[in-house]
């Protein structure tokens, strides 16, 4: 089992406080079939604002609090233990933290204030796992920035975004160093969204830009470094992909304890049946296995060491064990668990998209996984 420091398990206490107070009841409404606004979720942004909670991923010197990637998973995993956790807020992409005068005005500084969102438009409809190989989205330079033309699928966060940061490729003779990042404002006549439903009610969009038009300052991190920026990013979304399955996990794991003492049938409570203790113990054995190697890998980030293996293999592994204790939470339930009205089902959608995207398990084992370690 993993000991978090005090300072750790005192942001974990914290985090537990501001869930249960804000978010557990805004999860009640869902359940009840409500559709949750904005407006909302607001007061539990509020309260984690005020609490300190705000630039998490952002480095002290961008006025955030400083946290070590133990403690912002720790954070993140208490958070997801709710099916609506808390969106914190004031965060930007590493490629923008660079920025000076009007780039940093435009592309950082509202972002940092919590007076714009972003996301991240990378995958191409042909390309799934292969994002670099795959990019046909393509940029020419004119006198005025850049047109953009192209295609991207599976974009989240596109709803609230007020800015999309696209990967196209800006030299067609090179590979990954031919790709850049430009920032395109939502409301650009030349890029047109489509919104494409997914599995547990979540939307995702795919954009298509013709002849999309940007300024010169529209270019974040200098021309050619977008993939580098893009995976920068990436690495820490898949430590960040873990901690979720986890916090999910351990909460269908609750779920199922409880329910397997209280719910009785042939004579007994469920939890005095050999098949139930196996799935309990099965289920907390992986939890731990997880947390363990979860904390590890984010300890040896936090002292330098190259880390892409461990994020590659522990988004994989966390995933598909969410995946497991999701089933096992379901299969004691019974029909109970098959319900929208429990988050149990919610959680088994949203875990099987979740070992799709940031890569695809199969991407994880064959090319992050296996390429390190036949290097």
């Amino acid at each position: 089992m993993y000991i978090h420091t005090e300072q750790t398990r005192a942001l974990i206490d914290l985090v537990r406080r501001l869930v249960d107070d804000h978010q557990m009841p805004l999860e009640t409404r869902l359940l009840r079939g409500e559709t949750l606004t904005r407006a909302d979720k607001q007061p539990g942004v509020a309260a984690a604002r005020a609490a300190g909670l705000w630039r998490l991923n952002c480095p002290a010197e961008q006025g955030g609090p400083g946290l070590s990637l133990v403690e912002r998973l720790a954070i993140t995993e208490e958070n997801f233990r709710c099916l609506v956790p808390i969106r914190f807020g004031g965060d930007a992409l590493p490629p923008t933290f660079a920025l000076q005068g009007e780039q940093k005005r435009r592309y950082l500084d509202p972002f940092l204030a919590g007076e714009q969102t972003l996301c991240m438009a990378q995958t191409e409809p042909g390309g799934g796992g292969d994002p670099a190989g795959a990019i046909l989205t393509h940029a020419r330079e004119t006198a005025r920035g850049w047109v953009i033309n192209g295609a991207k699928i599976w974009i989240s966060g596109y709803e609230e975004a007020d800015t999309v940061f696209v990967l196209a490729r800006t030299d067609k003779h090179k590979g990954a160093s031919g790709i850049s990042m430009l920032a395109v404002a939502k409301g650009n006549p030349g890029m047109h969204a489509r919104e494409v439903p997914m599995l547990g009610g979540f939307k995702t969009h795919q954009l298509t830009f013709s002849d999309c038009e940007v300024d010169a300052l529209a270019l974040i991190g200098g021309e050619g470094t977008g993939f580098k920026g893009a995976q920068q990013a990436l690495s820490a979304a898949r430590f960040d992909v873990a901690a979720r399955a986890l916090g999910v996990a351990q909460r269908a794991y609750e779920m199922m304890v409880a329910h397997a003492k209280q719910r009785v049938a042939f004579g007994g409570p469920l939890a005095e049946k050999q098949a139930v203790q196996s799935m309990v113990v099965d289920s907390w054995i992986e939890l731990q296995q997880n947390r363990l190697m979860l904390y590890h890998g984010a300890g040896k980030n936090d002292r330098g060491e190259d880390t892409r293996l461990e994020a590659g293999m522990l988004k994989m592994l966390c995933t598909e064990m969410a995946d497991r204790v999701i089933d096992r939470a379901i299969q004691v339930h019974g029909a109970a668990g098959c319900t929208y009205e429990s988050p149990l089902a919610h959680w088994y959608d949203h875990q099987r998209m979740a070992r799709i995207y940031e890569g695809p398990t199969d991407v994880h084992k064959y090319r992050v996984v296996a390429r390190a370690l036949l290097a």
